[in-house]
Parts: C-alpha cells; sequence; structure tokens
C-alpha cells in the first residue's frame, strides 16, 4: 500500500506543476466522505449537514457514504487504503479513532499515523433514555430496578468503544450492577427497539434521540454533559443523578488519508473552515443538540492526540478490552 501511495505522489509531481497550481486545479470532481456508521446516527447527521456548505466552498459535490461495521473500524480502513488523492475523506468520532488500537490490537489503522485532520466538525452529548413503558422516573430508579435482576436488564451498544458502549460501561461500573449489551450498527436501529421496549436502556446521542423524548416515545433520564442541554433543558445531567465522571462530550473530526499533498490538504482545510463558519450549518447543529467544536488549524494534531489520550485513559480505566 505504501508502494502504491509513492507512485501516486511521484505521478502527481511528474504531471503537475508547482502547489500553488496544483491546488488551483482541485477538485475537479465530487468528494467522497465516508461515515463509518449506518445512516441516521450522529456521524452521519454532521456529514450531511456540513456537505451543504462544503460543496459550496469546494465548488464540487460532497457525497456521503455510510460503510459502517466493526466500530466505525471498516469504514476508516477503506479511506485509509486509498488513493490519498483528496476525493475521499473520512468524518468520525475522536474517541473511535483513538480506541482503535485498544479494540482491534491486529488491526493496521493507527490513527494518528495514517490521517491527517481536515477539521474538528462538532461535539455532543448522550443522553440516558428507556421505555415510555418501563415503571422508571429517575436515574436512582432504573439501578434499582437493575439491582433486582442481576443481568437481567440488557443495554443497546454501536460496537466495543463507540459511545454507548463507554458510558453504558462507565454507568454499570459506578451503579454496581450487570447488563447485558445488545449490538447495533447504529443509533436508528437500536432507538427503534428502545421504543419498542426490547432494550432497557440506551445512551443516545441527542441528536437522534431529542425528538423522540419530545415526542414521547422514550424516556430521557439524564444526560452526560457538565451543564443541561438546551435542546432538553427538563433533562438532569448525571451529576446530578448522583453519577460524576460522566462529563464526556463526544466530538467528531473529518480526515484525510496521511499522503494527501500538502496543497491539496490545505485547500480541504481552507473550504472546511468556511463551511464550518456557515450560519446555516451551526443553526443546524444547535437545532439537534450538538455544539460547533472549533480549533484552529495550527492546533488540529495536538488537540486531536490529546482528546485521543484522554479516552484511551478511560477505557482503560473501565476496562474496555479488544473484540
Amino acid at each position: 500500500m505504501q508502494i502504491r501511495r509513492r507512485r501516486f505522489l511521484i505521478g502527481v509531481a511528474a504531471t503537475l506543476p508547482a502547489g500553488s497550481a496544483f491546488s488551483a486545479q482541485w477538485p475537479i470532481r465530487p468528494v467522497t466522505v465516508v461515515v463509518p456508521f449506518a445512516p441516521g446516527g450522529p456521524t452521519d447527521f454532521i456529514a450531511r449537514l456540513l456537505s451543504i456548505p462544503y460543496s459550496k466552498s469546494l465548488g464540487q459535490s460532497i457525497v456521503v457514504s455510510n460503510r459502517p461495521g466493526a466500530s466505525g473500524n471498516i469504514g476508516a480502513q477503506t479511506v485509509a487504503d486509498g488513493d490519498p488523492d483528496g476525493y475521499t475523506l473520512l468524518h468520525t468520532t475522536i474517541a473511535s479513532q483513538a480506541l482503535n488500537p485498544i479494540l482491534y490490537p491486529e488491526s493496521r489503522l493507527r490513527a494518528q499515523r495514517d490521517f491527517a485532520p481536515v477539521g474538528t466538525t462538532a461535539s455532543l452529548p448522550n443522553v440516558l433514555v428507556v421505555p415510555k413503558t418501563m415503571d422508571v422516573k429517575s436515574v436512582a430508579d432504573l439501578v434499582a430496578l437493575a439491582k433486582t435482576k442481576p443481568g437481567g436488564l440488557n443495554y443497546a451498544t454501536f460496537g466495543p468503544g463507540t459511545s454507548p458502549d463507554i458510558l453504558s460501561t462507565l454507568f454499570q461500573k459506578l451503579a454496581g450492577f450487570n447488563a447485558s449489551p445488545v449490538p447495533y450498527k447504529g443509533s436508528a436501529l437500536a432507538l427503534t427497539d428502545v421504543i419498542a421496549g426490547r432494550v432497557d436502556f440506551l445512551f443516545d446521542n441527542i441528536t437522534t434521540c431529542a425528538p423522540q423524548i419530545k415526542g414521547g416515545t422514550v424516556k430521557g433520564l439524564a444526560i452526560s454533559s457538565t451543564t443541561r442541554s438546551a435542546a432538553l433543558p427538563e433533562i438532569p445531567t448525571m451529576k446530578e443523578a448522583g453519577y460524576s465522571g460522566f462529563d464526556l462530550n463526544f466530538g467528531f473530526s473529518l480526515m484525510a488519508p496521511i499522503a494527501t499533498p500538502q496543497p491539496i490538504l490545505e485547500r480541504l482545510q481552507a473550504a472546511f473552515e468556511q463551511a464550518a463558519a456557515d450560519p446555516e450549518y451551526t443553526k443546524g447543529l444547535i437545532a439537534r443538540g450538538a455544539e460547533p467544536l472549533v480549533v484552529r488549524r495550527a492546533d488540529l494534531v495536538q488537540y486531536l492526540g490529546d482528546a485521543g489520550q484522554r479516552w484511551a485513559t478511560i477505557a482503560k480505566e473501565i476496562g474496555v478490552k479488544a473484540s
């Protein structure tokens, strides 16, 4: 793969003029953004919302392609293995990039080695939700119920290292009970089963569960942030519910293969900065309970490295293991 990438770059150098001219000619066709999770979840929603202003700033269409599986590992590996020509990008969670070495030690994928950051897109908390038919009104009620049924409750997860998995594991550790994981490829499918009462609880992303909470199809018990959300002001924080350590907003980033030529990467970054500043994009995030995550271009590598280390530390503390 490294040989193919070097040949690609040699070909570019041989057929194109100086970097400034190369940058001016690019892009000449649509750009694909790979989302390594199922449609309907926050990683997908944010990418599709961003694609509108990003297509304008790049001057080309943006195609969002969902390639779920292995906690985001399959889609990410596809991008890492692809041609580093700037036409295929990855939109994923910062946590999943950081946890890949822990969850898949046999995998070739290593985010800091294989990807260059284009920009950070958004951050959002998760909300602990239960079926509307469940006879609980608070986190304390849910814990009490769980302790009367050791191992009897179940919870939805999108795979090891994803936000529902991390938060559900942390919740059980702090509250002192055990529940059984039920795997899903994404938020939409998991939330459907919570609504139907087939799953007992889920730490769902606020962007997907807020409409269901407001519509009364599920109950929201607590939110995993330091303060209450303007989107769901009536929902207490996990700290208010008696559980500290849940101030965990999940961030998302847009990445390019590491061997992407610098002029193309800079074009992607400049167009991204313009798109991320679009008022409609910001308004769309806030309407769904998310917030813009603005990091200066010069600070991207350091920020993602520090954030990733934090997630790796949390994962080790709660005993997240290889799949």
